[in-house]
C-alpha cells in the first residue's frame, strides 16, 4: 500500500506549494483538493497542472472531495452532477483513478431508508457521469451526526445496491471510530471495493463532539487504525494510503508537517505487513 499527502492536510496552501510540500516530505503521490485545483486551473490550465505533478515527480491518485452529494433540490443534483463532469475530466487529464465524494446532510423526518435510497439515487447518477471518462467514484461516509451516510455498512450498502464496478469505499480511520463502525462491517466488503484508506487518529473524549479539525497524526490516538489497517490487509485489498491531518494552527513548516505524517504512515504500514 501507498502512502499519499492529502491537499487537505495543508488547506491554506496554494496547490503548487501543497505540491512542492508533499514532494519535500517524501510522498511520490497526492490526493489533490478539488478547491485549490479549481482555483489554479484558470491560471495554469489542466497541462499546467500536470506539469506542476511532472516536476514535483508525483503521481495524482485522487481528486476531492464533492461534497454534501445527497439530499440536494432538482438544481443542487444538476449542480453535483456538472461538478463530477468537471473533476472526472480533470482526473482523466492527470492520471487520477478516483473522485471522493461525501454524503450531505440528512433532513428532518428523513429515516435511514430514506438516506439509503437516496444515497444509491445520487451515487448512481454519480456513477454514470464518471464512467464517461474512466474515473471511478470514492464513497466517503461522515461520521458526524448530522450525515445522511455515517457508517461503513451504510456506504457498503449504498455500494452493493448501486452495483457498479465504478463506485468504491473511501475508509477515512477518524470518520470511522466518530460514527462507531465496526471491524465486522468492514469485513463484509469486497476488497476491490475499497478504493482508498485515509488516515488520522481522534483523541479520547466524546465521540460527539469531534469536528475534522481535531484529526491527529495517525497512531497518536484512540481510534482503530492499525486495526482498520489489519482488516484491510487481510481482506487482500491494497489501496492507496491518504494521510489527511491538517497543519496545526501556528505551524508554518508544511514540508515538515508533510515529513511527519509520511514517517507515520510508512511506519504503520511496515507494522501491518510485519504481522
Amino acid at each position: 500500500m501507498r502512502p499519499v499527502w492529502s491537499g487537505a492536510s495543508a488547506p491554506t496552501l496554494a496547490l503548487e506549494e501543497d505540491l512542492a510540500a508533499a514532494a519535500a516530505g517524501g510522498f511520490d503521490a497526492v490526493e489533490l483538493s478539488l478547491p485549490k485545483l479549481w482555483a489554479d486551473l484558470e491560471r495554469r490550465g489542466p497541462d499546467g497542472v500536470a506539469e506542476l505533478l511532472t516536476r514535483r515527480r508525483l503521481a495524482a491518485m485522487a481528486l476531492g472531495a464533492l461534497t454534501d452529494v445527497t439530499f440536494r433540490d432538482a438544481a443542487g443534483i444538476e449542480k453535483v452532477v456538472a461538478e463530477m463532469h468537471g473533476a472526472a475530466t480533470l482526473a482523466r487529464r492527470l492520471g487520477a483513478e478516483w473522485i471522493l465524494v461525501e454524503p450531505g446532510e440528512r433532513p428532518d423526518g428523513a429515516d435511514e431508508r430514506d438516506a439509503l435510497r437516496e444515497g444509491r439515487e445520487t451515487l448512481d447518477r454519480l456513477c454514470r457521469a464518471s464512467e464517461r471518462y474512466d474515473v471511478g467514484v470514492a464513497l466517503m461516509p461522515v461520521g458526524l451526526a448530522w450525515a445522511s451516510l455515517r457508517t461503513v455498512r451504510q456506504a457498503i450498502h449504498v455500494i452493493d445496491a448501486v452495483g457498479r464496478k465504478s463506485l468504491g469505499l473511501a475508509v477515512d480511520t477518524f470518520h470511522f471510530y466518530v460514527s462507531g463502525s465496526s471491524l465486522e462491517d468492514l469485513r463484509q466488503c469486497r476488497p476491490r471495493a475499497i478504493a482508498l484508506l485515509r488516515l488520522a487518529d481522534a483523541p479520547d473524549g466524546e465521540r460527539e463532539t469531534l469536528r475534522d479539525h481535531h484529526r491527529q497524526v495517525p497512531g497518536t490516538g484512540v481510534a482503530p487504525v492499525r486495526a482498520v489497517l489489519g482488516v484491510v490487509k487481510a481482506l487482500g485489498a491494497a489501496p492507496p494510503v491518504v494521510v489527511h491531518v491538517p497543519l496545526p494552527r501556528g505551524e508554518s513548516d508544511a514540508a515538515g508537517w508533510a515529513h511527519r505524517l509520511r514517517e507515520a504512515t510508512a511506519g504503520l504500514l511496515r507494522d501491518a505487513d510485519s504481522h
